[in-house]
């Protein structure tokens, strides 16, 4: 092979040369003739002197100064994404370890040693402060606390700085953005009803099937509610029971306002697992859980170690844990919950804990008396009914007597209300009220009540009986709606363990005379006698928030 030859083939088949890549576009034998002889005559000349072949630098190729910040550039989009990807990865972590926590909590596991014997620990080793439960009821919320789940430990009742045992669960917002909750609230409900902020009712509000209200601050006024009635609670209870603010950085987008966390949370919050009670739903259109679920997410961190137990459950677990219930008789439970606003019935089967069947009617409980009364005094000393008097600070004073009256007094056979200063007359002289009257007045004034304006609510409501259709009088409601929880369950009085009563409502021994009344029609009075349980004082507006804390 001569020289020549040699060389063209060095030349077509070596692509690299000494300083870089040659370009994949150029053609190395696309050169002219006299070009192409002048080269081989020079290297001819020049491997005569060297007495070697060395090729030359004949083709295009990248210098240095260029391909270096090219070798830059990919190094640093390399390093990007590979810092991305780990920050991705910590994160993922971190999302894994929470819900590892949460799958330990709900299934009895433990995250480290032998199932067996931490699984009964669980609970005292992520929730050191016990379980808290939040009874938000149509006019007051209750707490209810319970340290451990030891058969010694009981749960009791959480009293607010006031001293009672229950917080209305009003909330007042002014034209400045600042709020009241509270006792502070509700002592203005009446006062402010004509004003462009009134006071609001959170408890009905959760309630409520209505799309008129904004879902962004309907959440807002549920949860500033239950949040500073849950606060004094935590602080009484648990005392300095919280997981440290630095122990993760992952919850740093929680809300500021988390009051319950988990140990692998870390927003500062008491170390106490929440248990919020909610109605249960009416149809299918009457499913508020959802809603009352979003209303509380912000309150616990992670929002999952929450949860939610149907009222009437919760009242059949604390009857059972209290012996109230008749012990070896079968049969579900029919529990009557006669709240502030609304009435409803539900059959629970005690063993499974499930709810067979339930039926609500808004618009009829303890209130209904109340404002039977605040009406007849108010026909007395204005000449109207209370909701068309003037005077609103009259009237929220009303309501403060006869709510005291309604609860206090009843025994005593008559009410008796003396209200010094209460208005001013046309002359500008002082106005006193000093009214008395018998139940048997009040007690027909609440039928005329019920049988002009509530059974017409109850009809369109669906909960009355088909035999029954037409109340007169409170304890025919009553024993209309409970034969059509009977008739719509496939259940009979005979066939229940018992008829269990509860609420806030139930407290007055007009509402509990009315409802042995209807259910002696129904059975007879030896069934009154025997399963009709009514708890005693407290205990009756209670029962639902201490069942939460034995879930």
């Amino acid at each position: 092979m001569t020289h020549i030859a040699l060389i063209r083939r060095l030349s077509a088949g070596n692509r690299k040369v000494k300083y870089g890549f040659i370009s994949p576009f150029c053609n190395p034998l696309n050169i002219s003739p006299d070009s192409k002889r002048e080269r081989d005559d020079n290297y001819l000349n020049n491997s005569r002197n060297n007495d070697r072949l060395q090729p030359s630098r004949t083709f295009h190729a990248t210098p240095k100064k260029e391909i270096l910040p090219l070798i830059a550039i990919g190094a640093g989009v390399v390093g990007m994404y590979s810092f991305r990807a780990l920050k991705r990865m910590d994160h993922e972590w971190e999302e894994y370890q929470e819900e590892l926590a949460e799958y330990n909590l709900e299934h009895g596991a433990s995250g480290t040693g032998s199932p067996s014997s931490q699984g009964n620990s669980l609970e005292n080793n992520i929730f050191s402060g016990g379980k808290m439960a939040i009874d938000l009821g149509t006019l007051n919320i209750r707490v209810a606390h319970r340290s451990s789940s030891s058969d010694n430990e009981k749960p009791n009742v959480i009293v607010n700085r006031e001293g009672s045992r229950s917080t209305p669960n009003h909330i007042l917002f002014d034209t400045d953005g600042s709020f009241v909750t509270g006792t502070l609230a509700s002592g203005k409900f009446y006062e402010r009803s004509n004003s462009n902020t009134p006071v609001v009712n959170v408890g009905q509000l959760a309630r409520s099937t209505s799309r008129d209200n904004d879902g962004a601050v309907k959440d807002l006024m549920i949860e500033e509610v239950l949040s500073a009635c849950a606060k004094n609670a935590l602080d009484q209870a648990v005392g300095n029971i919280r997981v440290s603010s630095s122990s993760s950085s992952s919850s740093s987008s929680s809300s500021t306002k988390s009051l319950f966390s988990i140990d692998s949370g870390g927003m500062g919050g008491y170390n106490v697992q929440p248990v919020f009670t909610y109605t249960p739903k009416v149809g299918s259109h009457d499913d508020h859980l959802e809603e009352y679920t979003n209303a509380v997410k912000n309150l616990s961190s992670p929002s999952s170690i929450a949860l939610f137990e149907p009222e009437p459950v919760c009242a059949v677990r604390a009857a059972k844990y209290n012996n109230l219930l008749p012990s070896g008789m079968p049969g579900p439970v029919l529990v009557i919950d006669v709240g502030a606003s609304a009435t409803s019935m539900s059959i629970v089967d005690s063993e499974k804990e499930s709810i067979q069947y339930h039926s609500r009617l808004d618009g009829f409980g303890g209130e209904t008396l109340l404002e039977t009364l605040m009406d007849y005094l108010s026909k007395s000393f204005f000449g109207c009914r209370h909701t068309e008097a003037s005077d609103k600070m009259a009237v929220q004073r009303l309501y403060d007597a006869a709510q005291g009256a309604i609860m206090e007094r009843q025994k005593l056979g008559r009410i008796q209300i003396n209200i010094p200063y209460l208005s001013m007359d046309e002359k500008m002289q002082p106005r006193h009220l000093n009214e008395g009257l018998s139940l048997s007045v009040l007690e027909a004034a609440f039928d005329d009540m019920v049988k002009d304006n509530i059974a017409g609510q109850a009809l369109e409501q669906n909960v009355l009986s088909q035999t029954n259709q037409n109340p007169s009088d409170v304890s025919a409601l009553f024993s209309s709606m409970i034969m059509s929880v009977l008739e719509h369950s496939g259940q009979n009085p005979f066939s229940l363990n018992s008829i269990l009563v509860v609420g806030g409502g139930a407290r007055s021994p007009m509402c509990q005379q009315a409802i042995k009344k209807a259910i002696g029609a129904l059975a007879g009075e030896q069934f009154v006698a025997e399963k009709v349980i009514i708890p005693q004082d407290g205990l009756i507006e209670e029962l639902v928030a201490l069942g939460a804390t034995l879930e």
